[in-house]
């Protein structure tokens, strides 16, 4: 888990770098690429598994899991989709905090739609967490003009990655992480395909300069990202391993620090060592 936070915490970054090369920071014809992205980072992450899957056999999985892998594919297209808008139309700030607040989406799932028993140990670090990420990104946060528009995308981001956590967590009871994840993989790059069709989208939009961006995009934080946190979600509640990208924030800040030169406040120090205390006693 903590590789895998490591892992998705370096997809703002890539995501904000193509955009700055290719000058579509706020703009609105940004939104072609940020289905252009989505897709080639599914497509990617999908061809990967494919051919892994040649040279180690997997099982076949069942037909019924097999729908609901194909179902989870299409809501975790629409997470990246809202994801990548938000981060063009807000800040880092904004996209990476909201953007991971599927803990407290998958904690309503579990408790209502699931009917389980969630343990105080859970709950109470996930209100710590919660309020250092909102401590964290305090001094950044903007709700104005399409900065709104940006941050409501990051918040249903949130909402369809929790719905993609609650499937997996059904699906991981009885079928491995690459049978599960392959599908997941192929079906949100078909979605988002589609999705690129309705909208004229050009999905070879890039510069030759950003291929190895959109590569890096595709394998660091699906397969080592993505990937694991679908392994750990056979063994623990969703609601947890949701939680790992909450560490999202702290490292893509420190990051955004040395790469575009964004201040690191004595708010991300604050919050970022509330994260670290949450994390720690949830896991």
């Amino acid at each position: 888990m903590i590789i895998a936070m490591l892992s998705v915490s370096i997809s703002p970054i890539l995501v904000e770098s193509i955009l700055q090369n290719q000058n579509l920071k706020h703009s609105g014809s940004g939104s072609s690429i940020s289905i252009a992205l989505a897709f080639w980072r599914m497509s990617i992450g999908a061809i990967l598994l494919w051919i892994y899957s040649i040279f180690q056999k997997q099982k076949t999985i069942s037909d019924k899991n097999r729908n609901y892998s194909i179902i989870s594919g299409f809501f975790l297209a629409l997470h990246f989709y809202f994801f990548f808008e938000a981060i063009r139309l807000s800040t880092i700030a904004n996209a990476t905090f909201l953007g991971t607040l599927a803990p407290i989406f998958t904690l309503i799932f579990e408790i209502f739609l699931l009917k389980r028993k969630i343990s105080f140990k859970i709950i109470i670090p996930l209100i710590i967490i919660i309020f250092g990420s909102a401590i964290l990104v305090f001094d950044e946060f903007d709700f104005s003009t399409d900065k709104t528009i940006g941050n409501l995308f990051a918040i249903l981001c949130s909402f369809w990655f929790g719905v993609c956590f609650i499937i997996s967590d059904r699906v991981r009871k009885t079928e491995g992480t690459i049978n599960y994840s392959r599908i997941l993989y192929t079906s949100s790059a078909l979605t988002l395909f589609i999705i690129s069709l309705c909208y004229n989208v050009n999905l070879f939009t890039f510069t030759y300069e950003n291929i190895f961006l959109v590569i890096l995009l595709g394998v660091v934080p699906n397969i080592f990202g993505h990937n694991l946190l679908y392994y750990s979600v056979k063994y623990i509640s969703p609601t947890i391993v949701s939680c790992i990208p909450l560490g999202e924030p702290i490292i893509a800040s420190i990051l955004a620090y040395f790469i575009f030169n964004q201040f690191i406040s004595q708010y991300v120090i604050f919050g970022g060592s509330i994260i670290i205390i949450g994390l720690f006693f949830l896991i």
